[in-house]
């Protein structure tokens, strides 16, 4: 038991650990119930979004698919915690729309 205790610990690994089931259980949730927003509402988003979802079926399924990729290949899961948006990868606007 001493010497588990004076073993140095990588902490690297602990962190990515971490992130990994967060992945892996919003990818599950995308392919299981993605057309009713569960991956969303596990992000914590606004309920609006899940009802949008569920009245077009995920966007009739690309919304979904789109999303899936999104998890899997995104180095950063930040951007769609608590996210309000329906399309959760769309970025703000720097400059503002000035009309024509």
């Amino acid at each position: 038991m001493v010497v588990l205790e004076l073993l140095p610990v990588d902490t690297t690994t602990l962190l990515s650990d971490h992130r990994e089931p967060q992945r892996l259980v919003a990818a599950t949730l995308t392919l299981t119930l993605g057309v009713f927003a569960a991956h969303r509402l596990y992000f914590g988003t606004d309920v609006k979004v899940p009802i949008i979802y569920g009245l077009t079926f995920g966007g009739f399924g690309v919304l979904v698919l789109i999303d899936l990729a999104h998890i899997i290949f995104t180095k950063d899961l930040k951007p769609y915690m608590n996210n309000n948006k329906v399309f959760m990868w769309s970025t703000e606007r720097s400059d503002p729309l000035t009309p024509p």
